[in-house]
């Protein structure tokens, strides 16, 4: 095994100073598959990387094997001048564009060129033609009224002493209530929205996968969570068993029955603070869950995940092959 990585990474170093990018990121993916401490591979690997996030969890990787390494630490300052100037390249977001537009110079010169002109036009634009702006604006008031009361022939609005109505206030005029038709019942079946479909479990998750319960030629997978152990079964014989890191407490694997939806050789993974390319052997059962291999730890048998399954890389390849789309996942305390 000490031969073989040695001599991956002696092909991956030629490979990369030869410029050959996409074949030295094979050798060091393969060294990491035997090796997942490997810091020699890691910082590789995150020279090699063409996204600035990903070079950065290389080394930030690197650093928790070799905290030491004065590599590691020179490559952790180069991996973090590169996200800095990786996010000052990017265009601005349209609100930003908005904003520089608006409090820029140029709507800066608009908004003052505005504001003088407001200011020369409002006393025309709200001056009387006969009384001064804030004459107009101020009430006045008299201790005593300013007109008299005068008899006048036309009759009051008050009722009188023998009169029989009382005054009412004249009703208003409510406006007649739109007719909403009423929704009638139809053959077209309801669209379930693929989100709906990605986030709810195939089976109840109170649902316990018993081996008895299952046909002697059918796979299936058993993960405890108590015990950090996969089982892979056929019918009621188990025939492969490991250790495996589960989902941390913050982050936990979906307890339940479910099933294997998509398997991917390959596949990026990024969520709050953390970015992995390249995960191998990658088989999702729910959602965004999945069993897959795992190249940054090895301390399988411990909680360690953001909610995946991590598996030994090397374990993880022998169930990819051995599981197809549709083994049943059963997932339990």
């Amino acid at each position: 095994m000490k031969d073989r990585v040695t001599a991956l990474l002696r092909d991956g170093e030629a490979a990369a100073r030869a410029g050959h990018k996409a074949e030295a990121r094979r050798k060091f993916r393969a060294v990491l598959t035997f090796d997942p401490a490997n810091v020699t591979a890691l910082l590789w690997m995150a020279w090699l990387n063409d996204d600035s996030r990903a070079s950065l969890v290389y080394v930030e990787r690197a650093l928790t094997f070799a905290p030491h390494s004065p590599q590691a630490r020179a490559a952790l300052h180069w991996a973090r001048g590169r996200v800095a100037s990786s996010a000052l390249s990017e265009p601005p977001s349209r609100y930003a564009q908005l904003r520089n537009r608006v409090f820029g110079k140029p709507g800066l010169l608009i908004i003052v060129g505005l504001l003088v002109v407001f200011i020369i036009a409002a006393p025309f634009l709200f001056r009387s033609p006969d009384v001064p702006v804030l004459a107009a604006l101020i009430p006045t008031f008299s201790p005593t009224p300013t007109a008299t009361v005068t008899a006048s022939p036309s009759p009051t609005c008050s009722p009188t002493a023998t009169s029989t109505r009382t005054a009412s206030p004249t009703p208003s005029r409510t406006p007649r209530p739109t007719r909403t038709p009423t929704p009638t019942s139809s053959a077209t079946p309801t669209v379930t929205p693929l989100s709906a479909i990605a986030t709810a479990p195939p089976f109840p998750p109170t649902v316990t996968l018993a081996p008895s319960s299952i046909d002697s030629n059918v796979h299936w997978i058993d993960v405890d969570l108590t015990h950090q152990t996969l089982t892979a079964y056929a019918g009621e014989t188990p025939v492969r068993t490991t250790l495996v890191s589960t989902g941390l407490p913050r982050t936990p694997t979906p307890v339940g029955q479910y099933q294997i939806q998509i398997k991917l050789r390959y596949d990026d993974m990024s969520g709050p603070g953390y970015y992995l390319s390249n995960v191998p052997y990658v088989m999702y059962f729910y959602g965004g869950y999945g069993l897959h291999g795992t190249y940054w730890h090895a301390n399988f048998g411990h909680p360690m995940s953001h909610g995946c399954v991590n598996l030994p890389t090397s374990e993880a390849e022998w169930l990819f092959h051995w599981a197809a789309v549709g083994t049943p996942v059963n997932v339990h305390w």
